[in-house]
C-alpha cells in the first residue's frame, strides 16, 4: 500500500492527503459529538445554586446576535428585540436541566404592552440559525455541498430538534404555556388574565419555574398562577369568560415526555399589538429544587 502511494503523481498524493484529513477530522468531530450528547445534567441537593447569571461577564454562554431580530447584552442585562410584528427571538445558555428552580426578571422597555416575554426550557434546538448537525465539520460540509447535506441531515434525523416548552407573560397582565414542534406552536395553557403581573412599560416581574417530579409549576412575583389544561391532550387550550373551557385548571403541567432541555430567554411581538418589542431580563438564578413538600428550596 505504502509502495503505491509512493508511485502516485503529486497531484494524486495531494488529493489522498486530503481525504485521509476529511475522514479523520469527521471522526474525530463524530467522537465529540457523542461526548456532548452526554453532556453533565447539573445538580445537587435542594437550594444548590446550579447556575446564575447577571449578565455582567461570560456573555459567551448565550447565543447572541444582531439583525431585525436580536439578541445583545445592554447594560448587563440580555436584551432581545423583535422588530416584525407575530414574531418571536430567543436566547438558550449552553447548560441543560432537567429538574430545577427558575427566577428571573423580565422587563418591557419598548414597544406594546400586547407583547409576550418569558422563559424558554425542556429546549432541544441551537441558537437561531446555528448548524444543528452533530459535528462543526458535517456543518461545513452541509454548506459547501448542500445535496451531501441534505443526506446527512436525513442520516442524523434533526426532526425533534427545534421541540421546546414557553412559559410567557404580557405587559398587559396576562401569562400562558406553550410547546413549539416541528415548527408548530400549540397553546397547552391559554393566555389567563392576572393581577400578579405589574403591568406597563419599564415594570419588572420576576417569573419562577420549578421543575420537579415530572411536572412543572409556575409563578408570578412570588404568586403561583393556574393553567387551563385540555382535556384531550392533544387539543389546544380555550380560556374564556373565567372559564376553561373543554379542560380544567390545574396548578402544575406535567408533559407526556419530561426530558432535559436547554433554558432559554424569549421576547415575541404579537399579530394585534405589531412589531418594536424590547424586552430586558436580569439575574437569573437556577437552583436545585427542594423535594415534594419541603417549601422553598432557595437558601
Amino acid at each position: 500500500m505504502i509502495s503505491t502511494l509512493r508511485n502516485l503523481p503529486s497531484w494524486a498524493k495531494a488529493l489522498a492527503a486530503a481525504a485521509l484529513l476529511t475522514l479523520a477530522l469527521i471522526a474525530a468531530n463524530l467522537i465529540y459529538a457523542s461526548q456532548l450528547s452526554h453532556d453533565h445534567i447539573p445538580e445537587g441537593s435542594p437550594g444548590t445554586l446550579l447556575y446564575v447569571s447577571a449578565f455582567s461577564g461570560f456573555s459567551d454562554e448565550w447565543d447572541l446576535y444582531d439583525g431585525q431580530q436580536s439578541a445583545k447584552v445592554v447594560d448587563e442585562q440580555l436584551e432581545l428585540k423583535v422588530t416584525a410584528p407575530q414574531t418571536a427571538t430567543w436566547s438558550s445558555t449552553r447548560p441543560r436541566f432537567r429538574e430545577f428552580d427558575l427566577s428571573v426578571s423580565v422587563t418591557a422597555t419598548a414597544g406594546p404592552i400586547d407583547n409576550a416575554m418569558g422563559v424558554v426550557f425542556q429546549a432541544q434546538s441551537l441558537a437561531n440559525g446555528a448548524c444543528e448537525l452533530p459535528a462543526v465539520i458535517l456543518c461545513g460540509i452541509d454548506q459547501l455541498v448542500p445535496l451531501a447535506g441534505a443526506a446527512i441531515r436525513q442520516a442524523f434525523d434533526a426532526s425533534d430538534s427545534d421541540v421546546r416548552l414557553a412559559f410567557l407573560i404580557s405587559s398587559d397582565g396576562y401569562y400562558s404555556l406553550r410547546k413549539v414542534s416541528a415548527g408548530q406552536t400549540r397553546l397547552l395553557s391559554a393566555w389567563i388574565a392576572t393581577p400578579h403581573i405589574k403591568q406597563g412599560l419599564g415594570m419588572a416581574n420576576t417569573i419562577r419555574i420549578i421543575a420537579r417530579d415530572s411536572s412543572y409549576r409556575f409563578l408570578i412575583n412570588g404568586a403561583p398562577v393556574s393553567l387551563c389544561i385540555p382535556l384531550d391532550a392533544s387539543a389546544t387550550s380555550t380560556y374564556y369568560g373565567g372559564e376553561c373551557i373543554e379542560g380544567e385548571m390545574r396548578d402544575s403541567y406535567r408533559p407526556d415526555s419530561f426530558k432535559s432541555g436547554k433554558l432559554g430567554l424569549i421576547a415575541q411581538s404579537t399579530a394585534t399589538g405589531g412589531g418594536g418589542v424590547v424586552v430586558r431580563f436580569d439575574n437569573l438564578l437556577v437552583f436545585s429544587p427542594a423535594a415534594a413538600g419541603d417549601g422553598d428550596a432557595k437558601l
